[in-house]
């Protein structure tokens, strides 16, 4: 974000959504439906996780003239937070045909398409995500997420020591993944490596407690 509105989106950044907010309402009041400055709105309260808030936002984002295309893509996690499933596919499956690169937008796909048990949809959009992000440095975390949620694909199929290698991977790069240690500790027993499940069990405990206290991370 540049120009008038980079000082907005710093201060959403930075934890203060609120004061964003009034300043975005003025700049709204000034110059109209600016799509920039509609999301940023969107954007704050997506930040504070407050979902069916930030919807309208997006939308009207997307509404404007010209549209602000990384709108659909919060848009598609907003509507996935909410519960909203098709609603979350058809902003993803918008922002996809804006910008068909984005790593994320093929991952909330493949979330969406294993949540629903379509694992042949789930593992070609989790192997298109994960080629994407891997082609971004600034997003080791992003590879992480794809390779958690891909290793569900291959224990759905049977395939137990290679869910539990792409855990591993995972976890090798963002230890606070819980979930996936979780998930990696029940693994490991299902294989018999009870030691390491143990160990296992130990980080995720130890990774929630690091998550929670920090209030978690932006979704």
């Amino acid at each position: 974000m540049s120009g008038a509105l980079a000082g907005h989106y710093e201060l959403i950044l930075a934890g203060q959504p609120g004061p964003a907010r009034v300043r975005l309402r003025q700049f709204l009041d000034a110059e109209g439906d600016d799509g920039r400055a509609l999301f940023l709105m969107g954007l704050s309260h997506h930040r504070e996780r407050a979902y069916p808030k930030a919807v309208p936002w997006f939308e009207r984002a997307m509404a404007a003239t010209p549209p602000y295309p990384p709108a659909a893509h919060f848009l598609g996690w907003a509507h996935y937070h909410n519960g909203n499933a098709t609603a979350s596919r058809a902003a993803f499956e918008q922002h996809l045909r804006l910008d068909p690169n984005e790593g994320d937008t093929h991952f909330g796909l493949g979330v969406l398409a294993l949540e629903r048990g379509d694992l042949d949809e789930a593992d070609a959009r989790l192997a298109r995500a994960l080629d994407l992000q891997r082609r971004r440095p600034d997003r080791p975390l992003g590879v992480a997420k794809v390779l958690a949620r891909r290793s569900e694909v291959l224990e759905q199929r049977g395939d137990v020591m290679g869910a539990i290698e792409l855990l591993g991977e995972a976890l090798a790069i963002d230890r606070d993944l819980y979930e996936a240690h979780f998930l990696h500790a029940r693994l490991l027993h299902r294989a018999g490596r009870v030691a390491e499940a143990a160990k296992a069990e130990a980080a995720a405990h130890a990774a929630q407690v690091r998550v929670e206290s920090a209030d978690g991370r932006p979704r």
